[in-house]
């Protein structure tokens, strides 16, 4: 056998060996992609919670205080005219609300961002955040009117989750 035979008979060879190696490059590369996504998915769900767990309390005294000077008998109750005007003529009651929406805004930007987990929000509080948006949505019209930027990110959240919502249904 001439070199030049067994050189062609190398090149012949070496060509599916390099196939299969492709192939296991390719399939690794595959798995840790999925095993990084997964993590990504763990990471933003620990996260979620942790944000969750760390607003829950303060969420709940100031949307106690906000509804309870508003005289609201019932968690959801309708915001009317006047609860309106109320909220923008006592400061302190403005701030509480600014809190509170603002607790659900940072929600929403941290779920466009990728940051925070919109199923898990949902599991967790999606009626509170739906029902809360609702409720003070006469208010955020009021405020949109000087900004039409005021809580655009927590609407968009909402509708995410009422879809979410009734998907489940």
């Amino acid at each position: 056998m001439s070199l030049d035979s067994f050189g062609n008979i190398a090149d012949i060879v070496a060509v599916p060996i390099a196939i299969v190696g492709l192939y296991f490059v390719v399939r690794q590369l595959s798995l840790a992609r999925a095993e990084s996504e997964k993590e990504h998915q763990r990471r933003k769900n620990e996260i979620t919670l942790n944000a969750y767990n760390a607003i829950r309390e303060d969420l709940r005294e100031t949307s106690f205080k906000v509804r309870e000077k508003l005289h609201l008998k019932n968690m959801f109750d309708d915001l009317n005219e006047n609860h309106t005007k109320k909220i923008l003529m006592d400061e302190e009651l403005k701030t509480d609300v600014s809190k509170m929406l603002s607790i659900f805004e940072r929600f929403a930007v941290g779920v466009q961002h990728d940051v925070f987990n919109i199923n898990l929000i949902s599991d967790l509080s999606g009626t509170v955040f739906i029902q809360t948006f609702k409720q003070f949505k006469p208010y955020i019209d009021v405020v949109r009117e000087n900004s039409k930027t005021f809580y655009i990110a927590y609407e968009e959240l909402v509708k995410e989750l009422e879809t979410i919502k009734d998907s489940k249904q």
